[in-house]
């Protein structure tokens, strides 16, 4: 039954229909993650199945609750350091479960713990579909050949290796707050947070942290009451770090933000991680504001500086003719600045250009990211001034880190 389904998956993907993939939820979570390997490749996929599959999330799936008794053993020294806790969990975040409690020192703490049951059923079916996988792609060579299923499995068997291990948590949380900590001065990272994670309370099936009173961005735009200045704020974050950095959390979604009362950003689960190198990381940068600025011809060079291989001299013309083209192109659906920049990275594919893989996980961010803004700009709001101003504000503020 699982690999019919994911043979369904497989061949919606070749009919080129974006409706046709609301079949890959009948995959369950696994089917969600492939949905997310999948939504940014654009070297793979056409833009409109990219962006159909960037809507599925884990929080679409249904929950399964389970008590804290459950899930932490009784004999946890944790227990003896607590006033009292909740039993039931407040909230969820795909196989993980949070609970509420407070330590004997008056320290109200958030409580994540591990579902091993659905971490397990997870791994089974991946295990399923690969199997299913050593003779369909004989069957069905395409499924390898064009859509690199192989490659997608392997690389969503790591990233979720080390998403369900918060030991991982725990370090890539503490090196995200070292990079906040250097960068303190900042105007606007003054009101981002990422968690306080208990170390000594913690282990590699639990995160202990503070806290923290305040909203789920998804409840604010549930309603309305999400401000397009805080979604200013959190874009001017992310693309810092992404920028200048180069080390982003990767998964952003709405419930893994919350505005707390005192009016700061923080950031939660940061199980994911990802690192772009400083080429990278700069090419992007030159990419979003050259590509804003409209001048194609640089925006080709640069895509050519980044690339491990690259376009050849009488090539360069119709790549800027056809990326003018995708610019001024108006679409039916997704008309949007992320959609035309996927286009153009897309259209570079087809001519041999080879990225860096944690180019698709910026992507990811910046979809989100574009797509909380338009659920939150004005009607005489304008994304792409915006966005440039933002560009324009961390590349002084990169000039005078250097300076300095």
């Amino acid at each position: 039954m699982l690999s019919f389904k994911f043979i369904k998956f497989m061949k919606a993907l070749k009919s080129g229909r974006a409706e046709k993939l609301s079949c890959v939820t009948d995959l369950g979570r696994v089917g969600i993650y492939i949905a997310e390997e999948y939504s940014t490749r654009f070297d793979l996929l056409n833009i409109e199945q990219c962006l159909f599959l960037s809507e599925f999330q884990t929080t679409h799936l249904e929950k399964e609750e389970k008590h804290l008794l459950n899930l932490v053993k009784k004999d946890d020294p944790l227990f003896s350091l607590l006033e009292y806790y909740d039993n039931y969990p407040y909230s969820y975040s795909d196989i993980n479960c949070f609970f509420k409690g407070c330590l004997k020192s008056g320290v109200e703490i958030s409580i994540k713990a591990v579902n091993p049951v659905s971490k397990n059923n997870c791994f089974k079916k991946l295990n399923k579909i690969e199997k299913t996988l050593k003779y369909q792609k004989y069957l069905r060579p395409w499924i390898n050949k064009e859509y690199k299923i192989e490659e997608i499995l392997t690389d969503l068997k790591e990233r979720i290796n080390r998403k369900f291990v918060l030991g991982n948590e725990i370090r890539y949380t503490k090196n995200l707050i070292e990079y906040l900590d250097e960068y303190k001065e900042i105007k606007f990272l003054k009101r981002i947070k990422f968690p306080k994670i208990y170390a000594y309370l913690s282990s590699d099936d639990k995160v202990v942290t503070e806290f923290v009173y305040g909203s789920y961005f998804y409840e604010l735009l549930q309603y309305n009451r999400l401000s397009y200045k805080d979604v200013l704020d959190l874009i001017r974050t992310q693309l810092f770090f992404m920028l200048k950095v180069g080390v982003f959390h990767n998964n952003l979604h709405s419930g893994n933000l919350i505005l707390s009362d005192e009016g700061n950003i923080h950031f939660l689960d940061c199980n994911t991680i990802s690192i772009l190198t400083t080429q990278t990381k700069e090419g992007l940068f030159k990419l979003l504001k050259y590509a804003l600025k409209r001048d194609f011809r640089k925006v080709t060079e640069i895509f050519n500086d980044i690339s491990k291989e690259k376009i050849s001299q009488e090539q360069l013309e119709y790549v800027v003719r056809d990326m003018e083209q995708i610019f001024n192109s108006s679409y039916p659906t997704n008309n949007t600045l992320v959609r035309k920049l996927m286009e153009m990275f897309r259209l570079v594919s087809s001519y041999g250009v080879v990225f860096e893989k944690n180019i698709f996980t910026a992507f990811k961010s910046l979809i989100y990211l574009e797509k909380i803004s338009m659920k939150t700009i004005g009607k005489n709001g304008d994304f792409r001034e915006d966005l440039m101003r933002i560009l324009d504000e961390i590349e002084g503020y990169i000039k005078e880190l250097r300076s300095n």
